[in-house]
């Protein structure tokens, strides 16, 4: 097995034991209010985790240190989870590579520009 089969599997056996993950993010909100005497006050900070869903950003609040925890647990669990995918297929297309290095598929250099001859005819005065 070479190297790269190595890496692979390697990737591969990680990936397998990625259990609860997720997207997005934990902020932190603020909320402004006016204490009895008239003041303005800021309570806070509340964690709040934050992701996209059908194209939308959902926010929910983290009510328990629990919940927190565990939501920063899964988020860099599905950080981890798109790292190794994006090895996974950077390996992938070197063993492709490899396997297309001796057929015909091999990369070519992009044609200069070159002006388009002009016909006999218009050379011609």
């Amino acid at each position: 097995m070479n190297a790269i089969q190595q890496q692979r599997n390697e990737i591969l056996a990680e990936l397998s034991q990625l259990q609860a993950m997720r997207r997005g993010s934990i902020t932190e909100q603020y909320v402004a209010s006016t204490g009895p005497d008239g003041q303005p006050r800021r309570r806070g900070p509340y964690p709040i985790y934050t992701c996209k869903e059908a194209g939308r950003t959902v926010s929910r609040r983290l009510h328990r240190p629990e919940l927190l925890e565990a939501c920063r647990d899964h988020i860099a669990k599905g950080r981890r989870f798109r790292a190794l995918t994006d090895q996974l297929l950077h390996l992938g297309e070197q063993l492709s590579d490899q396997i297309l290095s001796g057929t015909a598929l091999k990369k070519t250099k992009k044609p200069g520009s070159r002006r388009a001859s002009k016909p006999k005819a218009l050379l011609r005065h």
